[in-house]
């Protein structure tokens, strides 16, 4: 091939040589079909980026390719010659290849460049092959009759394209490149490059539909990729109605392709499991199932996948039996194909522990996760974040069984793992730092607490922002210690700035804003703000009762039993007792009668009974206190101290000066027992009232001789 000189090059750049031979009206020689060909690419090779980029963009040289080579072709070159550039303009960008040209990196920047030439190509496509209807032809030709009227749509035809649908096939193409150049150096979104994806999709329906029909098989592809690019912006709803398309028009083929309608169908699922309508995406799961078990039989490894995925939803949903029996038969289908130590084992393992979890089985989420932790190790080895990841549930199930130390072992090796692969600033290690200081706050190690929660706070802050739900859940939590610690100013503070967030990130009337407000609550009683521990109180009872649709429900129970014990304080008995009766009756339903919660609030009547001077009933609720105080938490509990001592009152009042003894005697062995001294108020003031007992006691017996 002889060497091209100056002047040639420049013809072929601003397109004259193309236009001149487009003129003519001949066929091209062997010269002209190679530079059509490879020209650009050529150029490229030599160092002349900004050259090329001005051939591709140029709508005669673009029109050329399309006469000689077609649109495929033309559509397949065009991609080959942006790739190349996208990866030459990279090496530039990382400044190890010069591109060439006039001084300038690039005539402009790389997105606009692929960008602007992508739309010639487009808009050369619709120039060269219009769609048109198939009566246009004939009704020129045959102008001097009279036109038929009918309702019936002329039939449409691509005009010029090599082969029917070969227009839309190169849109197709076209639209696909769009939609995987997400990874484009210079493009800091891919918010252009989709949208231009999907209108290309759409305009690769159009010619497709044109030249081959609604129900031809390459229509449902393009309707399938169509969904596949809507997933991927978040629109499920054009997504699922583009899955759904795909699918019917896949079903009318003579030869039905049903693993792309499998592949359809669980995409659909897994949108419906997204947007939260789980019993839609069970349905579509289920239909899949149903026929990969008929296709490609019960022990597929696509069944074990789609069963996996029904597990996942059914979990979501609280179906915690269906959830556990999806994975039981994932996991013996992926066992018996791919072996025990496999890693998509070991997710099944999981995943369905995370489920016995969620279900109070605590064992069973322990060797789950055990299991999971052992295939990760050997898979993967024993400093990755995935064996990171299975050791913070782990530590999860251990402090939920009462395991605090082995709970904190396995945050502290989770910590270091995350901290040594992902660094020390990844929000994955705010949510180990936050369950860690859970471990020391249930340890009463305060001050390790609030170190490990004041990191994962400001941590949180600045990965996830100031206003996520996680920094939220940890402010929660550093207003639990500082009530621990009786600073309640901080706690206050904590609570209500946790507050905001979930009341912003999840509705004025959420179950978690709830959960804040008794807490809250709790704070402002103990501060002796009676009227906002009250309003506070009754706020977050209204919420849980709208959201839980029941008073039977044991947090229900938790905030109207804390109104009732304000609402004592105020000298409101009856509406105390009328709040004591709802939680007893809600808590030993729920809980059992022998719970320590009903002794709780047995306790709290029988001090409403006290104060009413209706000492019986006192008594009464305070032997069912005691009973079960001493079952739940032994001898030697400063509750069962409380008890005691409270009833010695009773008796006291009532004259019974040996049984308030025996009840002062008994409060007093707990308190030392308890580890008090003899300087201790509690311990000070019941031997005062031993002493008076004893005297009244004794005035008593004398006057009885």
């Amino acid at each position: 091939m002889a060497k091209k000189s100056a002047n040639e090059n420049d013809d072929i750049q601003n397109g004259s040589k193309f236009d001149d031979w487009m003129n003519q009206d001949k066929p091209p020689d062997e010269a002209m079909c190679y530079a059509i060909q490879m020209h650009p690419s050529h150029l490229m090779r030599a160092g002349r980026v900004v050259e090329a980029a001005r051939v591709l963009m140029n709508p005669k040289f673009v029109l050329a390719r399309l006469v000689i080579l077609g649109a495929l072709e033309t559509a397949d070159r065009h991609r080959s010659n942006l790739e190349e550039m996208k990866l030459r303009s990279r090496l530039a960008s990382e400044g190890e290849l010069d591109v060439g040209g006039d001084g300038d990196a690039l005539i402009m920047e790389s997105r606009d460049i692929f960008m602007a030439s992508v739309n010639v190509l487009l808009k050369c496509i619709q120039e060269h092959y219009p769609i048109v209807n198939s009566g246009t032809k004939s009704d020129k030709e045959d102008s001097g009759k009279e036109e038929k009227k009918n309702d019936k749509e002329d039939k449409q035809f691509v005009q010029g394209e090599h082969s029917p649908g070969e227009v839309g096939r190169a849109l197709h193409l076209i639209a696909t490149f769009l939609a995987e150049t997400h990874d484009f150096p210079t493009n800091k979104n891919r918010t252009e490059s989709s949208s231009a994806a999907m209108e290309t999709y759409k305009l690769s329906l159009d010619f497709k539909i044109a030249a081959l029909g609604r129900d031809q098989s390459s229509v449902g592809n393009t309707y399938r990729h169509m969904g596949h690019e809507y997933m991927n912006r978040c629109e499920y709803k054009k997504a699922i109605d583009a899955y759904t398309e795909a699918i019917r028009i896949n079903r009318v083929q003579d030869e039905v392709d049903y693993k792309r309608i499998i592949l359809a169908l669980n995409s659909i699922g897994m949108i419906y499991g997204m947007i939260g309508q789980p019993k839609l995406s069970v349905d579509h799961y289920s239909e899949s199932l149903a026929i990969q078990k008929t296709r490609f039989g019960e022990m597929d490894l696509q069944v074990a996948e789609t069963l996996n995925s029904i597990g996942i939803v059914y979990g979501m949903m609280g179906d915690y039996d269906h959830a556990v029996q999806s994975y039981a038969e994932a996991l013996f289908i992926k066992t018996r194909k791919l072996g025990k130590d496999h890693e998509d084992v070991a997710d099944i393992h999981f995943n369905r522990g995370l489920v016995h979890n969620k279900d109070g089985d605590y064992e069973s989420a322990f060797h789950d996760f055990q299991q999971a932790l052992r295939i990760r190790k050997i898979r993967l080895g024993d400093e990755h974040e995935e064996v990171a990841r299975v050791l913070h549930h782990i530590g999860v199930v251990l402090g939920e069984m009462g395991e605090p130390v082995d709970a904190q072992r396995c945050y502290e090796e989770c910590l270091r793992i995350r901290r040594a692969v992902l660094g020390d600033e990844h929000e994955d290690v705010a949510r180990t730092l936050h369950n860690l200081g859970l471990v020391y706050f249930d340890a009463a190690n305060y001050e390790k607490a609030l170190d490990c929660l004041e990191d994962a706070k400001e941590l949180g802050r600045k990965k996830i922002g100031r206003k996520s739900e996680k920094v939220a859940d940890t402010l929660h939590t550093m207003g639990l210690v500082y009530q621990k610690l009786a600073n309640f100013k901080e706690a206050i503070n904590n609570y209500d700035e946790a507050v905001k967030i979930r009341r912003l990130k999840l509705g004025e009337d959420h179950l978690e804003v709830a959960s804040t407000l008794h807490n809250m609550g709790d704070v402002y009683y103990m501060m002796g703000d009676l009227d906002l521990a009250m309003s506070t109180y009754d706020e977050a009872y209204q919420i849980r009762r709208s959201k839980l649709g029941t008073e039977d429900h044991v947090d229900i129970a938790s905030t109207r039993n804390n109104m009732g014990v304000v609402f004592m304080k105020q000298g409101q008995h009856d509406e105390a007792m009328k709040c004591f009766a709802a939680a007893l009756a809600t808590r030993q339903e729920q809980l059992g009668p022998d719970h320590e919660k009903c002794s709780d609030t047995l306790h709290n009547m029988g001090l409403v009974h006290k104060n009413l001077a209706e000492y019986e009933k006192a008594i009464e609720r305070y032997e069912q206190a005691l009973r079960v105080r001493r079952i739940q938490l032994g001898e030697n509990d400063m509750k069962v101290a409380d008890t005691l001592y409270n009833m010695a009152i009773v008796y006291a009042n009532t004259a019974q000066y040996a049984k308030a003894i025996d009840r002062y005697k008994e409060a007093l062995r707990t308190y030392r027992e308890t580890g008090m001294t003899d300087d201790h108020p509690s311990v000070v003031n019941t031997l005062q009232w031993i002493r008076w007992g004893q005297k009244k006691l004794a005035k008593a017996n004398r006057r009885e001789r």
